[in-house]
Formats: C-alpha cells, structure tokens, sequence
C-alpha cells in the first residue's frame, strides 16, 4: 500500500531535497546501503523494483544513489543529492527513503531511493488462489485521465481490465486464473502522457521468491557482434516476437526519425514521456507525413540498451505493444547522456 509516511518525525535534512519521507523507501534504502557495504554493487534497477515489491510499494521506477566515504561533508553530501536529484524533472510527488550507516574503519555510506508518486493504492492481497477475485482500490496524486488496468500473467500476453475512475479515486476488479505470479499495472495519461503510474505483484497458488533473481527477456542475446545499439535494439525485439510466435516488424527509416527525435527532446528535458512538449505520437507521426491506422509508443530510460529491452518487456503495457499483432513496422531512436544513460523511444505503426 501507498503512501509508507515516516513512523514519528525525522531529524534527517537530506528530505528537504529528495522529497516525503516514505519508510517502504528508507528500508529499501538501507537494505542498499548493508550490501554496499559489505562490498556488493548497488541495487541494479530490476533488483531496486524487486526490493520495493518486497516492501510492499506500487512505485514505479525508482532511482537509486549512493554517496561513500570517510568522514563526509554535510554539504558535500547535500550537493550531490541535489544534482542527481536535479537530473530528471519532477512528475507528481517526490517522495523517497534514506539511510546512513557506517563500517567499522570508519567509511561512511549515504544511501537514498527516490520515486515520483502519481498515485497511491489501498491494501491489496499480494497472495491469492487461483481463480480468486481481486479488487483493487486506490487515488491518483496528481491530474489523470484515461485509466487502464493491464494485466501480465504467468503466461500468455498481456490483457487489459476495466476500472472506475471517479474525481481521483480509482477501482477495478479482476481474476488470477492461473497459477504463479502476476503483475498489475495501472496505467494513466498524465501531462507526459499514458504512463504507468502504479504496479502490483500478486501471486496466486504460490508462494513469492524470498531472493531476487536475475530474469533476461527473451531477444536480450541477438544482438549482431559490434552492433550499434538501434540495431541491437531492433534484433532484441523481433527475437522476443518470435519467441511468441509473431512475425518480425520491418525497421522504417521515417519511423526511426521520428523516434531518434523523440529520444534527444527527453532527455533535453529530462524527462520520460509520450509527450513532452512536442506533441503526442499520433500527433507527431501525422506532421511526419505517415500513414497510419494502428499507433503505438514505448519508451525507456535505462543504463544501457539491454536494461531499456528488459525493462520494456517487463512491464505489462509495453509489452502488450513489442507483441502487437497489428504492427508489422518499427522505427527505433536511441540516445545517450553523457553519463552513458540510454533514452530510447519505439515507434509502432501496422
């Protein structure tokens, strides 16, 4: 459930930066921090949103950071958090979790987890037998429109619900009809456009892992040696499709314009969204002069392509676009910050 708020009031004045304190945040925090300081990496991003599940947060994507030293500066600290909270532009409430902890050789570690609330949900079972009915109940934080509820099962494609969207409260109900773990996923337009804004493991006649494990998306491998990364991408997706049996979508060079743009003005913007600021997809594919009768958009920001691939197939409604039957074309845009952070947009036509 959603929102976690701080049990008692907190002295630590890293908030001031990163947003609400949310306690299902500060425990994922903390678990990062031990790791890091028994001499493990930090949290990658699939093993962050297995940490927040866990905790039982709907969050949609975190962000981790991390700041490790001997005898830290207070403002060295507050500077560092301010820039990487800086690198993406807020998008509803900012909210986050931190934890300090200190080795016995005096090596100091600050770990922080950050998300950007648009929505909250009320307790929902996260166990269930197969077959049960759940209902899930929950309120939008910021203005949305267009609510969709995608389910991604054990098996099979993803399937979309019907919900009840009033004033800012949301409601639906739907089955688990087959065993082992499903993911829910609430999708909404907000100023960026459709988004997910909430998502929800639920494992029915099943028990839920205790560890994360590492699970690659099919097509992660068929990338041609040396490849840059829009066509590895582009190998990545029509290997998955024909893992499900799909036929292969035809890469379209005024598709991939189009979705190259798209790339450079999020992350000009810093943000990940359908539309910031030049027009929605249908928008933009009709002032590029291509026809079309079916559209569809992914996009990503990840540490590089294979992360992008991963984290597209994983989530529900951007699947349901890589296994589109309708589409027969893709144009694919992949962008790099100076970092090396991948913004990567798909661009789906029939």
């Amino acid at each position: 459930m959603s929102p976690n708020p701080m049990k008692g009031q907190t002295d630590e004045p890293l908030y001031d930066i990163c947003g609400a304190p949310d306690e299902a945040l500060q425990s994922v925090a903390t678990r990062n921090a031990a790791r890091q300081l028994r001499g493990e990496s930090s949290f990658g991003a699939d093993e962050l949103a297995f940490n927040l599940r866990a905790a039982g947060a709907p969050y949609v994507w975190p962000r981790a950071w991390t700041l490790k030293g001997k005898e830290l500066d207070a403002q060295k600290v507050a500077s560092s958090l301010a820039a990487f909270v800086d690198k993406t532009k807020p998008l509803g409430e900012r909210r986050c979790g931190v934890a300090r902890m200190q080795d016995g050789s005096g090596v100091e570690l600050v770990s922080l987890v950050l998300v950007d609330a648009l929505a909250d949900v009320q307790r929902t079972p996260t166990l269930a037998r197969v077959g049960e009915w759940i209902t899930l109940k929950g309120t939008l934080v910021s203005e949305a429109s267009d609510l969709t509820i995608v389910l991604l099962g054990p098996r099979g494609k993803p399937r979309t619900v019907l919900a009840n969207l009033t004033q800012k409260e949301l409601r639906t109900t739907f089955m688990v009809d087959q065993p082992g773990e499903w993911l829910v996923q609430v999708v909404a337009t907000v100023a960026t456009g459709p988004r997910p804004v909430l998502e929800l493991p639920i494992h029915a006649g099943t028990a839920p892992p205790l560890r994360f494990a590492e699970t690659p998306a099919p097509g992660e491998s068929a990338a041609p040696p040396n490849a840059d990364d829009e066509v590895a991408l582009a190998a990545m997706v029509n290997a998955a499709r024909k893992a499900e049996g799909l036929a292969p979508l035809a890469r379209d060079s005024s598709l991939d314009k189009l979705a190259r743009e798209h790339s450079v003005v999020m992350r000009e913007a810093r943000l990940i969204g359908h539309d910031v600021g030049h027009g929605s997809p249908e928008q933009r594919l009709h002032e590029g002069g291509i026809s079309f009768r079916t559209p569809g958009e992914n996009i990503a920001g990840a540490k590089n392509i294979v992360r992008a691939h991963r984290a597209l197939w994983m989530s529900p409604s951007h699947r349901g676009n890589l296994l589109e039957e309708r589409f027969g074309r893709i144009g694919i845009g992949v962008v790099k910050s100076e970092d090396g952070r991948v913004w990567v947009t798909q661009l789906f036509t029939d």
